[in-house]
């Protein structure tokens, strides 16, 4: 465990030291992923399909705070839609240009969190999501996770969508009413977009809310807790709602995302409860009680060499 321990400060001392060029090296990655997921995704637009433009895209974003981001994203997206529908560019770019106005703007930071709710469903790790929001962020999290939700199962009308079209320019107000009923009911019925937001929002409360409890070790405690009721979340709303989501795949990637999770808070904070001390003192007006956790610190070895002669 000591070993371990020693890792864990080396890699901390590292990523301290180089941190001005980690993050953007860190931000190009993933960015790089997120345009090039998207736009084989689309695939409308064959300039975006080229890897110079996706690594200059990339290149970009990894100077820019998150709600630039998604600012870039909704420009590709516009862009791609352009080549195949006119009434999908206006009502789709609309929609996340109100998204962006109302709440990105406001909460930049918040901007990452919604594009890796869709990011991660896209290769099957997405319940790491609520977990790590949970012990992480908070209750702020609540609103990027049902429209990250939202913005992944709506990829999937995306098609059926833009095969909507208006006949001539007199019909295009009608044809927008039609295809914003489309988008609203298409959503509406989805039972398993409606499970997921509701278990992701559930799961992330009864993170937020366990970690905020004192007790040793609750910081791990809440993120199995949190594992345990996505994985029973979902069982019972597959059976009740007769959804079509996969309860192997749920499992796994719940115990996948306890890993992640658990490892992300080992490297934040490692505390000696071993070493817990309950301390008291007052002042004019209050008297405290306090209890003090030291963290866990590895010195550095300092190897004595001895010379014999």
């Amino acid at each position: 465990m000591t070993k371990l321990y020693e890792i864990r400060e080396v890699l901390i001392t590292l990523i301290k030291r180089y941190e001005r060029f980690i993050g953007p090296i860190a931000k190009f990655i993933f960015a790089l992923i997120v345009f090039i997921k998207l736009n084989n995704f689309l695939d409308y637009a064959d300039v975006f399909n080229k890897p110079i433009v996706n690594i200059i895209l990339a290149a970009v974003s990894s100077f820019i705070p998150g709600n630039w981001l998604v600012l870039i994203l909704i420009i590709v997206i516009s862009n791609h839609l352009f080549f195949v529908s006119l009434e999908a560019i206006i009502i789709i770019s609309a929609i996340m240009a109100i998204i962006y106005l109302m709440y990105i703007r406001i909460f930049p930071k918040m901007g990452y969190l919604i594009v890796i709710v869709p990011l991660l469903f896209s290769v099957g790790i997405p319940y790491i999501v609520p977990i790590f929001a949970g012990l992480f962020i908070g209750p702020m999290s609540i609103v990027p996770l049902f429209i990250g939700v939202v913005i992944y199962f709506f990829g999937g009308y995306l098609p059926a969508l833009t095969s909507i079209e208006a006949k001539d320019l007199t019909d295009l107000p009608e044809t927008l009413t039609n295809m914003y009923k489309t988008i609203v009911t298409s959503l509406l019925n989805d039972k398993t977009m409606m499970l997921t937001i509701i278990i992701f929002i559930t799961v992330m409360l009864i993170t937020y809310l366990l970690s905020r409890l004192e007790y040793d070790y609750i910081w791990y405690i809440a993120i199995v807790a949190g594992g345990i009721t996505n994985m029973l979340g979902f069982t019972i709303g597959n059976i009740i709602l007769k959804t079509d989501v996969s309860i192997i795949k749920v499992v796994f990637g719940s115990i996948f995302a306890i890993a992640i999770v658990s490892i992300c808070q080992f490297f934040k904070i490692s505390l000696d409860y071993s070493r817990a001390e309950k301390v008291q003192f007052e002042d004019d007006d209050y008297i405290y009680y306090v209890k003090a956790i030291p963290k866990i610190k590895i010195g550095k070895q300092v190897k004595k060499v001895k010379r014999i002669k």
